[in-house]
């Protein structure tokens, strides 16, 4: 089976965030809302892969790069599953909103994710047991 992340990102917009109206409108209106409306509705039969000069404003739509969009059509429409330097699902979602952070706030959320992101080490991250009140008193 292809995978369809053209598809799923204008299923998940259309029925989280957008009108077919609003999608046509927040991508420049590189296509008009019956694409948006065949896409969401998986019917492939009446649309076509977005030619090159639409990719901007469907990045912008979809809050991604024009290269992560040129890479979804890439798989979707052509099979092509093989790129250098992969973006995760995640890292597409975040990237938007990471890029409008400050500097000094980019820092910040990476030493958090770090952070977070550590595999503990069983022996040294041990928490030690919760004293009592009554053990703390004595």
């Amino acid at each position: 089976m292809t995978e369809k992340p053209f598809t799923r990102r204008v299923q998940h917009l259309f029925e989280h965030v957008y009108t077919y109206e609003q999608m046509a409108e927040k991508s420049g209106g590189t296509r008009s809302a019956s694409w948006w409306r065949h896409v969401q509705l998986e019917q492939t039969d009446q649309y076509n892969p977005p030619p090159p000069r639409d990719l901007p404003g469907i990045a912008k739509l979809f809050g991604t790069t024009v290269e992560g969009v040129a890479a979804m059509i890439a798989q979707e429409f052509y099979g092509v599953t093989k790129f250098p330097n992969p973006r995760s699902d995640r890292e597409r979602i975040f990237s938007r909103d990471l890029n409008a952070l400050s500097e000094e706030d980019a820092q910040l959320v990476l030493k958090l994710v770090k952070r977070l992101g550590r595999r503990p080490d069983t022996e040294s991250t041990q928490l030690t047991p919760a004293v009592s009140n009554e053990e703390a008193r004595a």
